[in-house]
């Protein structure tokens, strides 16, 4: 296997790991912190916030991005990997950068004094899902881009 092929494939890995991740908040991690009551869905997402930028999980989320930049330019099919890897920038970046990443940063600062915890939760639960699932369609989307470039 030469690089032509390795690095679409490794790019589809590691988009698929974050879409994957992205997957998981939607399809039950978020159902399960609604399950919570809203004022320990907003702790338990703040200590997520917390801790994600230092997970394992963020080295593959932000080096996933130049890998597909790179499988773009050396790819066989340099349409398909192009594509893709515009998905994942947008995905990944774009969205989670405007879309995901205000709306941690707002609810890490609820107080439980000030607030009325049912209502931030809903409006923050409904508003990140949205961007989440963009996300996600976008991740998804890159990961198959990039096998299909392999």
């Amino acid at each position: 296997m030469n690089m032509n092929e390795t690095l679409p494939l490794i790019a589809s890995l590691g988009a698929g790991l974050t879409a994957g991740v992205c997957f998981a908040f939607a399809s039950f991690l978020m159902p399960a912190f609604d399950r919570l009551g809203a004022r320990q869905a907003i702790r338990v997402m703040q200590s997520i916030n917390a801790g994600i930028l230092r997970s394992s999980a963020i080295v593959i989320w932000f080096a996933t991005a130049p890998l597909g930049v790179a499988a773009a330019v050396f790819a066989e099919d340099h349409v398909m990997a192009s594509a893709a890897a515009g998905l994942y920038v947008v995905g990944a970046l774009l969205v989670t950068g405007r879309g995901n990443v205000p709306l941690n940063e707002a609810l890490d600062g609820f107080s439980r004094e000030l607030h009325d915890a049912e209502a931030a939760w809903r409006r923050y639960r409904v508003r990140w899902g949205r961007w989440n699932l963009l996300r996600t369609a976008l991740l998804a989307g890159a990961a198959f881009g990039f096998a299909l470039a392999a």
